[in-house]
Parts: C-alpha cells; structure tokens; sequence
C-alpha cells in the first residue's frame, strides 16, 4: 500500500485526540500538496460469488463472529449494576449483564436445565433473571439462586453441575464492550486490537451519550455493506448532493492488523499547504476505524458545540441479508442544544445516506451479482484500497487464497 500511509507506526507523544490528529495531519497534507492518496498496490479481480456462495457465508460466520472478539455494545447501555442487555447478532443468544461489582458478564441466554430463553426484554434492569418455563432464577453472576421443587428434583451432585449460566468470553475496554461468541474459546483482545488501543481510548467512548440508535434490515451481502464505508472513490457520484462541501477524496490509510484507520481530508485543505503546522486546524480532520469483522467507528469533527461519533455494526444473517445497527453518540454527553441540534443533523444526513444511497447500492448489486455469468471477476480499482485491504483480510483469515490476485 501506499500514499504516505504510517502503516500503524507508533505515533510518539500522543495524548489525546487533538494530538493524535496533529501528527496524522503531516501526511494527509503532504498528500494534498502532492495530488496523491492513499492507494493500494494494485487492483483486485473479485470473484462474484465473494458476495454469494452460501458455503462461504458459513464459514464467515462461524470464524469471523464465533472465534473473533465483536463489539456487543458500548459501556454506555450498561450504565449501571443490574443494567442487561441482550446479544443475539453474533449467532447465539447472549446476555450480557453488569453487576453489584461494576464487572460486565456475558452467558448463554439458555437455561442450563431445558435451553429455553431466559432473558427475553431486549434491554433492562433486574438483579436476577427467572425462567418461565420452571422457574429457575439466576443472579448477575450467572449463579443459580433458586430451582423451585429441588428437594425433589433429584440429588444436589446431579444438578449442581449443571445449575448455572454458561458463560461467554467478555471485556470491556474504553466504552467498547466486546464478546466472544464461544462459551469454550479464550479471548485475547491485546492481540486482537493489533496496537490500536490508544487511539479508541483517545476517541473518549467511555464518556458516550447515545442520542439516536436504530437497526437498518438490508437485503444484501454484509461485507458489500462494509464495501460502501471503505472508499472515497463514490463520494462525488453516489454522494454528491449528501456530503457536498464536508470531504475530500485525499486520505491516507492505516493498517493495525485486519482493521484500518481512515484519515480523511476536510474540504478546505489546500490552504495546509502555505501554513505552519501548527497552524493547522486540525480538530476539523474525520476519522474513520474498522474494527475486523464488523465495526465502523466513524469520529467527526470537533466543533464548537462538541464531539459526535457514530458506530455502525453490520451483523449478517445469511449469505443475502445483514443488520445495520446504528449508534450516534455525543462524546462526553450533549454539552448545549446546539450540540444536540449537531448531532440530530448528522443523523439524519447520515442515514438518509445508509439507506436512500449506499445500502440502496448495496441491495441492487446484490440482485445484478445473480445475474453475472459463473466466474465472473469484479475489478477493485487501486483507490479503493479499504475495500481491497478488507477483501484480502477476509482471504487470509479463511484461508481461501482468494482476493489476492493483484
């Protein structure tokens, strides 16, 4: 890859999000001053059934949200003990609960004694959790706190093995809650994060207020979902009208393992070029990160008012539909109306895009792949190069050897 990507490169000195941003604004500016972006090392030939073999489709989900850490939440919807919240977009039923203890736990949403769902409120508060069926009761820890007619139900060694929740793989981290989908895997989130920690702890999740939240159903294959979000190459076609005068094309592009920063350019740019650097109003530079599988965690700019970040987790459910969860968050809470009157207006920008244009695109393409004689390879033009490192990550990690054809 190239276009003067740090290629995750420890960035020295950081301590917040204004620094971070400083010292990624060195290269996006050099690329501006030299007409150049961010561009992968050559272009990829995609075959269609990328998009729709349902064999593929399987062992996507069951590698990259069964055996990979997902975002389940922010810390935000578990604001307090006995907050819950349950999980089901990975491919099991999850609860996840934080109890007296500050700790957030996650378990199988199952009754260890009959597999009927337990939790069934989609979010709440309770200090314990009662099946319907018999009655068995459980605390925030998973324990089993009451099994009605245990006296007669059968000696305590044959039940007390069985008597609790299942737990699952969770860790909260910087208002980010991620799960393991897997009761007997291990998590490692370190090496998942692949070194970028600190530049989520300087987005300021922990102190998240969600303003808007909603759910998008789309007709289409989830990582042609994820496509949309991971170039510039549309934004003066498909958006035009949508984010005339808020970007430019240029960015520079940075990999951290199988996710990627973004670093865009605010239109207005061109006058870095002349200025000291210090100079720069930096504040005003977009982020955007993808956390592999699924997650984009898109960082505005700083105004006045304050700072909105929007976190989009695209969960599919078979090889032709995902979910589109949506999440629009003011940083540090809504500071004055005017920042709620900002983040209300990114909102609605924001979405109208998702589904009037891009999950629009999405869902068309879907249907014009089925069309497309057998074998037939899509071109990935180098300036799309999210789309191409996305695409090869997803090759490597199923050990496919596809996606790389160059």
């Amino acid at each position: 890859m190239s276009g003067n990507s740090l290629l995750a490169a420890p960035l020295a000195g950081r301590k917040s999000l204004h620094d971070l941003r400083r010292q990624l604004a060195g290269p996006l500016v050099e690329n501006v001053a030299s007409g150049t972006t961010a561009v992968s090392a050559a272009v990829l030939h995609e075959n269609a059934d990328f998009y729709r073999d349902a064999a593929r489709y399987a062992d996507e989900q069951r590698t990259f949200f069964r055996q990979m850490p997902v975002v389940a939440c922010l810390s935000s919807e578990l604001p307090e003990p006995g907050s819950f919240k349950t999980f089901d977009e990975a491919g099991l039923p999850i609860v996840l609960s934080r109890g007296k203890d500050g700790q957030v736990r996650a378990f199988l949403n199952i009754c260890p004694h009959r597999a009927s769902r337990i939790v069934r409120e989609e979010q709440g508060k309770a200090s314990r959790f009662t099946c319907r069926f018999h009655g068995w009761t459980f605390d925030c820890t998973g324990k089993a706190l009451g099994i009605p007619g245990a006296d007669l139900f059968g000696d305590p060694e044959e039940i007390d093995p069985y008597r609790n929740l299942i737990a699952c793989p969770v860790e909260e981290r910087h208002g980010l809650v991620f799960v393991l989908a897997d009761p007997e895997g291990t998590m490692d989130l370190d090496a998942h994060l692949a070194g970028l920690e600190h530049d989520i702890e300087f987005i300021g999740l922990a102190s998240a207020e969600i303003v808007h939240a909603d759910r998008l159903s789309v007709d289409a294959n989830w990582k042609y979902g994820l496509d949309t979000f991971f170039e510039t190459y549309h934004l003066n076609a498909l958006h035009f009208e949508t984010f005339k005068g808020l970007f430019s094309p240029i960015c520079v592009f940075d990999t951290f393992g199988p996710h990627h920063r973004y670093t865009f350019a605010p239109l207005g740019i061109e006058g870095w070029v002349g200025m000291a650097p210090e100079e720069w109003p930096v504040d005003a530079i977009p982020l955007q990160y993808f956390l592999f599988p699924n997650t984009i965690i898109s960082v505005g700019s700083t105004s006045s008012t304050g700072l909105t970040v929007n976190i989009h987790r695209i969960f599919p459910s078979s090889a032709g539909h995902f979910t589109s969860s949506l999440s629009f968050c003011a940083i540090g809470g809504l500071a004055s109306p005017e920042h709620r009157e900002e983040v209300e207006r990114a909102y609605a920008v924001a979405r109208a895009a998702l589904v009037d244009e891009d999950y629009s695109v999405a869902a068309e393409a879907h249907a014009g792949l089925a069309s497309l004689p057998e074998g037939t390879r899509l071109p990935v033009g180098r300036q799309e190069i999210g789309v191409w490192n996305f695409h090869h990550n997803v090759a490597r990690l199923l050990g496919t050897g596809e996606g790389s054809d160059g």
